[in-house]
């Protein structure tokens, strides 16, 4: 997806190879490392060649050999938080970078090199709507579920096992790669409007028209659903790392009364008790004012 985008934007893009870092017992752990090593001489090469002057870091340990390779060539190095925890890469980034932003306040926010700029946002989301967008209400409740990866089947089961129970709750749900296998059971039901996939400029019709949304734990998700003024109904990955899907909620729940549900603790009954006690909520407006606040702020600092 990044390619097309680059390729459509008439930018370069050069694929990065890289491995993960592993904080558990795995026999890669022995010579991955050496890998990654190998890569930042790889970047210094491409920082030189290209003549590269700032280097903007997202998440992810992909981006840790380029911004070893950038500080060693004392290039500027900037780089975003998304999570309320952050992740061994972006850890071991900030101590180098020249700023680290931030989508949720925390103690290191100092207004210096700690800056706290919110979440960043698709600009494409937006590309067919304004802030003075008119809503009309739905009859019946609007339900979107959005789970992203392979790691949501317990989420789809249990959406099977209530469906018949909500005939009168309009569902959208997007599938993505990994949960194709679900298309059969869900096209069965009128009530229900599938997806495999929904680019970012389609996803905004899906967004204006939802009322509640069922869905994991990505920052940008959230924050997106909070600027469509769309109900979350939160499900954490119970594994994740550092339990930093759980902290995310946390933020969400106290200061946008999301509802949290745990995946391994009764869900389809769970789910089915916040639909129906939600059943009159309907969206009668949108929130997009602050939703370009961040890129505004990080070309504010950088320029």
């Amino acid at each position: 997806m990044e390619y097309e985008i680059a390729y459509q934007n008439q930018i370069p893009f050069i694929h990065i190879p890289s491995w993960k870092i592993r904080r558990y017992f795995d026999i890669r752990n022995f010579y991955e490392p050496t890998k990654n090593l190998t890569w930042i001489f790889f970047w210094i090469y491409y920082i030189i060649k290209y003549k590269i002057d700032i280097v903007i870091s997202k998440w992810g340990f992909a981006w840790l050999p380029l911004c070893i390779a950038a500080y060693i060539l004392r290039k500027k190095v900037y780089i975003h938080e998304s999570d309320t925890y952050s992740g061994l890469a972006n850890r071991i980034i900030s101590k180098i970078a020249t700023k680290v932003f931030y989508s949720f306040p925390n103690n290191l926010i100092d207004g210096e090199k700690h800056i706290l700029s919110w979440q960043i946002l698709n600009p494409e989301l937006l590309n067919k709507v304004s802030k003075d967008e008119e809503i009309i209400q739905n009859e019946k409740l609007e339900v979107l579920v959005i789970a992203w990866s392979q790691w949501s089947t317990k989420i789809f089961d249990s959406l099977k096992s209530i469906l018949n129970n909500l005939m009168d709750v309009n569902f959208t749900i997007i599938l993505w790669e990994k949960n194709k296998h679900f298309r059969s059971v869900f096209e069965n039901y009128n009530n229900v409007k599938l997806y495999d996939f929904v680019s970012q400029e389609d996803l905004w019709e899906i967004y204006k028209k939802t009322d509640i949304c069922i869905t994991r734990w990505w920052a940008t998700t959230l924050w997106e659903l909070y600027f469509f003024w769309i109900h979350s109904i939160i499900v954490p990955l119970s594994n994740s790392a550092n339990n930093h899907q759980q902290t995310n909620w946390e933020y969400f729940k106290e200061k946008f009364w999301s509802d949290l549900l745990d995946e391994n603790n009764k869900l389809n009954l769970e789910i089915y008790r916040l639909i129906t006690k939600y059943k009159d909520l309907r969206k009668n407006w949108l929130n997009l004012d602050w939703y370009f606040y961040a890129l505004e702020k990080i070309k504010e600092e950088i320029l």
